[in-house]
């Protein structure tokens, strides 16, 4: 068995950021305190197509920085893994009916674009939890000697189902990571991984076909994104606590404890949860880094983003040991340990 190595990453941001108090909100019912300290969101951003933004789009310019930063020629890719949770497909982020699809995915599309001809591709979805999924995947080919080097992408273009009449609106944003994973030739390796889910609650966020919240004429069904009325409350009553069984398994299987990890990357879907996550296995505040206030949830995005901002801040040092961790609806727990050699960000 190869070792394998987290060795590049890179992100893409919306070029525009919304506050709460953005015109873009506008058609809101009134919103309580109460929403606003859970969620803890202060501004987020939206690809806008004007702006040459859409999940193909920003996903190109991200492989085309991990290749060429890292050295790479189109034909070095011998694996390549895409997740973007919004059903309806884009090229150029206008989401018009001519232009829409359900598939070809992500992943087909990138390939073609970008003369990945090598490359076995394929598109995964676990929803905020999926770049934790494609690293598993990936990390496995590569210990099997099956790939060399693997390309993750998540784009997230979730804004294209929001419902802006509705207050779950206010919550997810868009954006764009991708990672290249290769075979270690240093100390660098995936120490372990665990993943489990519990069903019995899916049906809190889900993305439905409807109508938007204020069209009491019902003028035109769309897929809309869809919080359960009840859903900020159901969502405390388990999800605080299956994060920290998925990072203790994962510390048990590396035989690592807490006090072993330099930074704990968690998933950023309120500062509530995070707090609870970071609580329930006993890291200290200083041990992870938040970065939801600032970009609202980034669904598959927000780790690599975190993990990537913890990066340039100077949190992780070079060899250093961290948990990545989070949640997807669903529901998905995931957790992972990875001892990071020397990474290039770009």
């Amino acid at each position: 068995m190869h070792k394998v190595k987290l060795a590049s990453l890179t992100c893409e941001m919306p070029s525009q950021s919304f506050g709460n108090e953005d015109k873009v909100f506008d058609q809101l019912p009134e919103m309580s305190n109460r929403w606003w300290r859970f969620w803890g969101i202060e501004k987020r951003g939206y690809f806008r197509p004007e702006n040459g933004e859409s999940e193909l789009k920003v996903a190109q310019r991200v492989v085309s920085r991990l290749l060429d930063r890292n050295g790479l020629a189109p034909g070095d890719i011998d694996l390549l893994l895409c997740s973007a949770s919004c059903p309806i497909m884009t090229d150029d982020g206008r989401g018009t009916q001519s232009d829409a699809r359900l598939y070809p995915r992500l992943a087909t599309a990138l390939k073609q674009s970008m003369n990945l001809n090598r490359a076995l591709h394929m598109d995964t979805q676990m929803e905020c939890a999926s770049f934790l999924l494609n690293l598993r995947i990936a990390a496995s080919f590569v210990q099997q000697g099956l790939a060399r080097n693997v390309i993750v992408v998540c784009s997230e273009y979730i804004s294209n189902m929001l419902d802006f009449t509705a207050r779950s609106a206010t919550i997810f944003a868009d954006g764009c990571a991708g990672a290249l994973i290769t075979r270690s030739d240093d100390e660098s390796d995936l120490l372990s991984a665990t993943q489990h889910s519990r069903a019995d609650h899916y049906d809190i966020a889900t993305a439905q076909w409807r109508f938007h919240e204020n069209d009491p004429e019902k003028t035109r069904a769309k897929l809309l994104f869809t919080l359960e009325e009840e859903g900020q409350s159901k969502m405390q009553e388990f999800v605080p606590d299956n994060v920290p069984i998925a990072v203790n398994r994962a510390l048990s299987m590396a035989s690592l404890t807490t006090a072993d990890i330099d930074h704990f990357v968690f998933h950023q879907p309120s500062p509530i949860l995070l707090h609870a996550w970071a609580s329930g296995v006993g890291c200290p505040e200083e041990k992870f880094t938040t970065t939801m206030d600032k970009t609202g949830v980034v669904v598959s995005v927000s780790i690599p983003f975190t993990l990537y901002t913890a990066l340039k801040e100077n949190k992780i040092p070079e060899g250093g040991t961290v948990v990545l961790a989070g949640a997807a609806t669903g529901w998905g727990f995931a957790a992972q340990v990875w001892k990071l050699g020397k990474m290039t960000l770009c």
